[in-house]
């Protein structure tokens, strides 16, 4: 070892203890976050839809033969690990996914660490070193995005663990030997599963690979050979492609046909400027950008040339990661969904910035104190004001105004992050945190058990109910077809197009095509208010029946919209 590696391994070495002590803390501030955060969204209960289908028979099928199956989730990955406890330990869905997200949350929590000490231990400041490692965590842990996602019974913490623990393979790439690259690999795999655009993490990977490749030059045929190898876990991504088209017809989920419609940017950068605004990201955005303005190649003398390379590779794909959703997509459904990866690389960015900058570790200290401390009024005191709202009518499409509370001399900065709040949640567009768990409780009050659900429609052939918001409905109704109004898990309205002149409203804009519900003769309809009407068959819904109405739209989705 060189003797600057030997102080940077002192340094480490003799901070251990005090080290893991704030980490623990950090842990600590995060199982309190999540108690007071903690919640599901009808959303994450379409994946214990499949889970349950898969125990009663018919693998990952929304609803059972014969009806076709439909790829209504978004994380396989997410589902078989669900799969997985039922299975093993017999906790259901709804009782083991908030504790499995907060164990991969506290993991991510962890890797950041991780991804900190790789940056400090480069300082050589014994005094500042551990204040900054301290102010790294508790600003993670503090963080209401991060906390909100610790639960929700959504992919979402397995997805960010995943990315996370990809970039700490790559910032370990150019100082370790290239068996740094089948860490990559297997983290880019898992976050593929764990959601389709983990893709772009795949496909970085194969980038970092060539560059490894070039850099290694002259190469023998068993140094390829090598490389190659660890390239192998992203055969798993080929495979489960392979899988989802010979299981369910498609190369993409459903959910992508059902939720994209357009290139929706002017949703998007709204969604980005909220997110920028509320936690006041833009001061941590200039101290990032005035580093990378000092040199052309903002890696170069930190790790060797190879691994500046796949560095400047891992953070293009972020990037391009949150160009795609900002405007491509628009934004999310959820509040800061899409960007919650990024909150424990926030810190690793801000450290890394004040490093280049030669701020030293106090100036970078105090600077990300006050940006930790800014960034936390607005999201903290809407959670706060949030809170005491606790029915459906009081959170529906919830706009909460934050000038009226804001002192007066930063009024306006309020009054723009309040008009950007209501340009998106009208069209459902990160929509908060207490309104979903609002919601999961109202549908939890109004629907039946589970048990009483199994038995409904009991000896009634191929009962159908028709829903809006499908995720709870379908898992109290095991036993009865589900058809979703907005075609998540349904394969004809996820491609039936959008009204002339329709508002848009995020992975709400689908519409069943006219007679399609009527075809399926149904016993019962949900509606958005909660009211149901129960109907009375005339004949029975034969499975030939079933076959012909599914064959028959599926042949031309695209008859119109409707009811």
């Amino acid at each position: 070892m060189d003797p600057q590696g030997r102080e940077r391994a002192g340094l480490v070495g003799s901070h251990k203890l005090p080290a893991a002590l704030i980490l623990l803390g950090a842990a600590v501030l995060v199982v309190v976050g999540w108690m007071l955060h903690w919640f599901l969204t009808d959303d994450a209960y379409i994946a214990f839809r499949y889970v349950s289908n898969r125990h009663l028979g018919y693998g990952y099928a929304w609803n059972a033969p014969p009806f076709l199956p439909v790829e209504g989730y978004t994380s396989l990955l997410w589902v078989v690990l669900l799969d997985a406890v039922w299975t093993l330990l017999g906790v259901e869905p709804p009782d083991s996914s908030g504790v499995l997200s907060l164990l991969l949350s506290l993991a991510s929590l962890v890797v950041a660490a991780r991804m900190v000490v790789l940056l400090l231990e480069r300082s050589g400041d014994r005094r500042g070193w551990l204040p900054m490692l301290a102010l790294a965590l508790v600003g993670i842990a503090t963080n209401r995005t991060f906390l909100m996602w610790t639960s929700s019974g959504l992919e979402t913490a397995l997805f960010n663990l995943s990315v996370h623990l990809w970039l700490l393979a790559a910032m370990r790439l150019g100082r370790a030997p290239p068996g740094g690259l089948g860490w990559m690999a297997c983290s880019a795999s898992a976050a593929a599963l764990a959601r389709p655009d983990g893709l772009l993490l795949v496909a970085a990977t194969v980038v970092a690979a060539a560059v490894i490749d070039r850099g290694d030059r002259p190469v023998g045929r068993a140094r390829r050979g090598a490389l190659l190898l660890r390239l192998t876990p992203l055969l798993a991504v080929v495979a489960h492609v392979l899988w989802r088209r010979l299981t369910y017809g498609e190369w993409l989920p459903n959910t992508y046909y059902a939720k994209h419609v357009a290139a929706w940017p002017e949703s998007g950068v709204r969604y980005l400027a909220s997110f920028l605004l509320e936690y006041v990201l833009w001061l941590w955005l200039a101290l990032v950008g005035a580093a990378l303005v000092r040199s052309a190649f903002p890696w170069r003398g930190w790790t060797s040339e190879r691994g500046s390379v796949v560095m400047a590779v891992a953070v293009l794909t972020l990037c391009a990661h949150l160009a795609y959703y900002t405007l491509v997509i628009g934004g999310d459904h959820f509040e800061y969904r899409v960007y919650s990866h990024l909150i424990p690389l926030l810190p690793v960015a801000f450290i890394w910035a004040i490093l280049r900058l030669g701020l030293g570790l106090r100036t970078g200290a105090a600077l990300l104190a006050i940006s930790i401390a800014a960034g936390s009024w607005i999201p903290w005191t809407h959670w706060a004001r949030a809170r005491s709202l606790t029915t459906r009518a009081e959170t529906h499409v919830m706009v909460i105004p934050m000038a009226e509370v804001t002192p007066a001399p930063l009024r306006w900065y309020a009054t723009l992050f309040d008009e950007l709040q209501a340009w998106l949640i009208p069209r459902h567009v990160g929509m908060r945190h207490q309104e979903h768990r609002v919601f999961w409780q109202t549908q939890l009050e109004g629907l039946p058990s589970r048990a009483e659900g199994a038995r409904r429609f009991e000896g009634e052939e191929n009962p159908v109910i028709v829903g809006i918001s499908v995720g709870v409905l379908s898992w109290v109704h095991p036993h009865c077809a589900i058809l979703d109004a907005y075609g998540l898990n349904d394969w004809v309205i996820a491609r039936s197009p959008v009204a002339p002149g329709q508002e848009r409203r995020m992975a709400h804009d689908r519409r069943a095509p006219s007679g399609y519900f009527p075809s399926f003769a149904p016993n019962l309809y949900v509606f958005a208010d909660g009211q149901t009407r129960e109907m009375v068959r005339e004949t029975p819904l034969t499975d030939e029946a079933i076959r012909q109405v599914e064959e028959r739209y599926r042949a031309s989705p695209a008859r119109g919209v409707g009811r």
